[in-house]
């Protein structure tokens, strides 16, 4: 009982510090910035088989507040066998954004990687951002980042925030979005305490040259995912004062739920896969203190006093979902947190240990880990 409870006191120590880095790391300023001064930005997206969700993501980026003489749209094929193309031709022959498309080069372990890599190899702009074919993003998207990159231009590396959505209201939906609500939490919290160690690719932004001169996804690519925090690594140890995050709404991008449990599990075990490699300490030993934190409680129905230890880890858990759904008007699904709190831990289990082994599918692909 006494390594059970030590566990369970560790983890609820390293959250309750992230809530507390989470108030630290302060929203950028709301000032106004002038559109004379506006950042040109590259949005590159990887695509492949996404005719369902390209249209989605088109008109939110033609909603874009932001000149569109200021912006590129670089979509990258990679060896799409579905009507994608006929999507993007579609909404070409109605919309004026600039538009190209290219088509992946594979040359390492890694399609999205390649991808990326193909698609800032021919951006035209400074300032590369990226997101995911199944997203939508803010009205606002670019205009906060435009304002982050003026207000503090030693930024060469900036983290956004994602969000799942949940049209259907499903009980696996919402577990998605509570558990991402969490993830986005604990994110912003290791910004707030110094130590950032996640970010998500589908918001991401950074300067090109830095990229190049960081050698891009070079050393990481033989692992199929990654690109976000691998990279992130690049630039924190280089120069950890040229990264940030953006804490706020108006920077939001939205990407739909896994439609399945199979789907779902198949997503976080590619996710975790990456752990292995971390070269953080800070994330190494948060990875290590959440798994043991998780497993103990699954051990707690074995002795008499697991009720202070479960109010103990459900308690700081509920604190971080929470402060992190006010934050970004995320409450409809907290109502959940009442059952999902107590699944939390299987489901954290499960993938930790299996996605150390075996393989994964994506995107119709099988990866070793």
């Amino acid at each position: 009982m006494i390594l059970v409870a030590a566990f369970i006191i560790l983890y609820t120590i390293l959250i309750a510090a992230l809530c507390v880095g989470f108030f630290r790391w302060k929203p950028i300023s709301p000032e106004q910035v002038s559109t004379e001064n506006a950042t040109c930005f590259s949005v590159i997206i990887p695509f492949r088989n996404e005719a369902k969700h390209l249209q989605a993501l088109l008109e939110s980026l033609n909603k874009l507040n932001y000149d569109k003489q200021h912006f590129e749209v670089l979509l990258v094929n990679d060896a799409s066998t579905d009507a994608s193309l006929a999507v993007i031709e579609a909404f070409q022959n109605t919309s004026k954004l600039l538009i190209r498309v290219l088509d992946n080069e594979r040359f390492s372990a890694s399609p999205k990687k390649d991808a990326l890599t193909k698609g800032i190899s021919q951006a035209k702009f400074e300032w590369i951002i990226t997101t995911d074919a199944d997203c939508t993003v803010a009205p606002g998207w670019l205009a906060v980042y435009n304002q982050a990159i003026i207000q503090n231009s030693v930024l060469q590396f900036i983290a956004g925030p994602v969000l799942f959505s949940n049209a259907k209201n499903s009980l696996l939906g919402s577990f998605q979005q509570l558990d991402f609500l969490s993830l986005q939490g604990a994110t912003i919290g290791s910004f707030g305490l110094g130590q950032a160690f996640m970010c998500n690719g589908a918001n991401l932004a950074f300067a090109k040259t830095q990229f190049q001169q960081l050698n891009g996804y070079q050393n990481t690519d033989h692992i199929a995912s990654g690109d976000d925090v691998f990279l992130m690594q690049k630039f924190i140890k280089n120069d950890a004062k040229q990264v940030g995050y953006l804490k706020t709404s108006k920077a939001l991008v939205i990407t739909a739920p896994q439609p399945h449990l199979t789907a779902l599990i198949t997503q976080r075990k590619r996710w975790a896969a990456k752990a292995s490699a971390y070269t953080s300490a800070f994330a190494v030993l948060t990875a290590i203190v959440v798994f043991t934190g998780n497993l103990a409680v699954l051990l707690l129905p074995f002795y008499a006093s697991a009720g202070w230890f479960l109010l103990l880890k459900v308690g700081i858990d509920v604190v971080l979902i929470t402060q992190t759904a006010r934050e970004f008007n995320q409450k409809k699904p907290l109502w959940h947190l009442i059952w999902v709190v107590f699944i939390h831990p299987i489901f954290t289990v499960f993938i930790a240990l299996a996605s150390q082994t075996g393989s994964f599918v994506w995107k119709g692909r099988t990866f070793k880990k």
